[in-house]
This record gives C-alpha cells, sequence and structure tokens, in this order.
C-alpha cells in the first residue's frame, strides 16, 4: 500500500506508524489490544490489564471504577522508541525473560507477571487485593494464575514502585473469590468489622445432607452469611434464585445479611448492619447447617468449582 492509499476513509490511524482497516468489526477491547500490539510489535510487550485480557480473564477490561478506559502498560526493550501516548503507558522497569510469553503474534507478559503489575499499580491497597483475588480466582470459570505464582514474582523483585502495596495485598487474597464486589464486601468485613476465620463461597447443607446453598461469605462461628449483590443480583432470574436460597439459609438458623456496591458508599454503616448481624447469628440455637460435605457431593459434577 502506498501513502496515499493509506490516506483513504476506509483505513484507520490510531497510532502514527499504526494503521488498520476501518471496515474491520472489532469490540472496543480487541480494538485497543491490537491497536497496542500493532504498536508494540518486537519493541515491548502488552502488560497488567490487557495481558490479563488478552490471556483470557474477563475480569480485567481495562475499564477503571468511574468507566473510564485505563491506559495500556507496555513494557518497552532498551532499543524501543515507544513513547507516552493517548492511552498508552510505556514502562522500562525490569521484566524478566522468563516473564514474557507469546499469545499468537503478541508478545504479552505472562499472567502471574501482569497481576503483579496490577496490584502495584491499583489505586489503592484493598482494590490490589481484588485484582489479585480476580487474577486467581477458582469460582470464576476463566483462565487465572495462582498466589502462589505471583508471590514468585513479587519475591524475584526489589525496590519497585508500589511492590510494598503488593505484598500486603498476598497476604489478604484468597483465590475463591468469584466478583470484584466479593472481594470488597470480604475486606470490608474482615479488616472494619474484624471477623475472622470467614470461610469463602463454601457449600452449606442441612443435618439430612440437602445443600443449601453456595454461601459467599460465612462465619462458621456464628452462622453469619454475608451475601454480595453485585449489579447482575438484580436480574429477575438471579433475584429468585437468591431469595429461594436465602430462605433456605434462614429456615437452617443461619442469619443472612445482604452487601450491594451502594452499602460501600456507607461503609461504616454497613459495618454496624454486619456487626448486628453477627450478633443475632451468635444468640442462634439449635444449629440445623454444617458444612461438612456428604457423599455424594464428591460425585457431583458441579462440585470442582466449588472444592
Amino acid at each position: 500500500m502506498t501513502p496515499r492509499q493509506l490516506r483513504g476513509d476506509q483505513w484507520s490511524h490510531p497510532f502514527r506508524g499504526v494503521v488498520r482497516p476501518a471496515y474491520v468489526g472489532l469490540t472496543a477491547l480487541s480494538e485497543i489490544l491490537a491497536d497496542a500490539a500493532a504498536l508494540a510489535r518486537e519493541h515491548g510487550a502488552l502488560g497488567g490489564w490487557a495481558a490479563l485480557a488478552a490471556h483470557g480473564n474477563t475480569w480485567f477490561d481495562g475499564l477503571g471504577p468511574d468507566g473510564t478506559r485505563r491506559d495500556v502498560l507496555v513494557h518497552c526493550w532498551h532499543n524501543s522508541q515507544i513513547r507516552v501516548r493517548p492511552g498508552i503507558a510505556p514502562s522500562r522497569g525490569l521484566v524478566d525473560r522468563d516473564e514474557r510469553i507469546w499469545i499468537g503474534s503478541v508478545e504479552v507478559t505472562t499472567m502471574a507477571r501482569a497481576e503483579y503489575d496490577e496490584m502495584r499499580l491499583a489505586r489503592n491497597r484493598r482494590e490490589a487485593v481484588v485484582v489479585l483475588d480476580m487474577a486467581c480466582s477458582t469460582t470464576s470459570d476463566v483462565p487465572h494464575t495462582s498466589i502462589d505464582d505471583v508471590a514468585r514474582v513479587v519475591n524475584s523483585h526489589a525496590k519497585t514502585r508500589g511492590i510494598a502495596q503488593a505484598r500486603w495485598a498476598l497476604g489478604q487474597a484468597v483465590s475463591r473469590s468469584a466478583s470484584p464486589w466479593e472481594s470488597r464486601t470480604r475486606l470490608m468485613a474482615e479488616l472494619d468489622a474484624d471477623i475472622h476465620g470467614l470461610q469463602v463461597n463454601v457449600p452449606v447443607f442441612d443435618l439430612f445432607g440437602n445443600l443449601l446453598g453456595i454461601a459467599d461469605l460465612i462465619d462458621p462461628a456464628t452462622g453469619l452469611v454475608i451475601e454480595s449483590d453485585g449489579a447482575d443480583h438484580r436480574e429477575a432470574q438471579r433475584h429468585t434464585d437468591d431469595n429461594i436460597r436465602e430462605e433456605k439459609f434462614e429456615r437452617a438458623r443461619l442469619v443472612v445479611c445482604r452487601v450491594t456496591s451502594l452499602d460501600h458508599v456507607d461503609r461504616w454503616a454497613t459495618v454496624g448492619r454486619i456487626h448486628r448481624a453477627r450478633l443475632d447469628a451468635s444468640r442462634e440455637r439449635g444449629r440445623l447447617w454444617t458444612l461438612e460435605k456428604p457423599d455424594w457431593w464428591h460425585t457431583w459434577k458441579h462440585a470442582p468449582r466449588w472444592e
């Protein structure tokens, strides 16, 4: 193609030196990843949320908490000419060779390294835990890394911006969280309400071995169940399922406290609700529930997700 031909309206020019057909139907996320990958070429590798998205972890879509698009982190090699552009955040920090991998024709960091960068650059310590939970979630049915793999990457680096935050997040993370809001609710219960020993996404049974439901968070000491309701919980079917599960829990003398994203706006009022619910749970007599798994559970096809 000649420069004159490429100036036609059938071509899009996202960055200087990067051209793609304007008629190619891409999602907004795929378009951003493709443009950043073309810009990096042999001079760098995609990192952070973009690498996790390229690996197929759909919890990472490049949108911030306020819905704005985040910059793509591009790790640049020493001879790279990549500079700061709208939507691109070049970095010349150390990336070990075993922290890079090719996905097709695109070089990206490994999921563990990408998650290390996400934790370092998170806006606060709790959000660093949230992104680590999502990168390591075994209950979401998406590609994921492990907390141990991320820890190995963190321990192999030193004196890097945000590494203290990443180390703190490692001590708070779990691999069983099923959503970002669930992680935020867990941190509220643990750090603000001072509830220790919470179990995450565990099956709860009645005394006859029937499954009552999967509790988002449960305090085995008292029988308090904390359910985290994201936006999808307001969908008719999901809302109905939630109500049925809550009724089963309450008939078994568990106490349920529901927390929505709006409840996080007034954190301390919500902490007060959690404290009162826990007190109510501690007063319940005649426990009709158990976390002990019956024999049939170990052969049920859906059980591995919640193991």
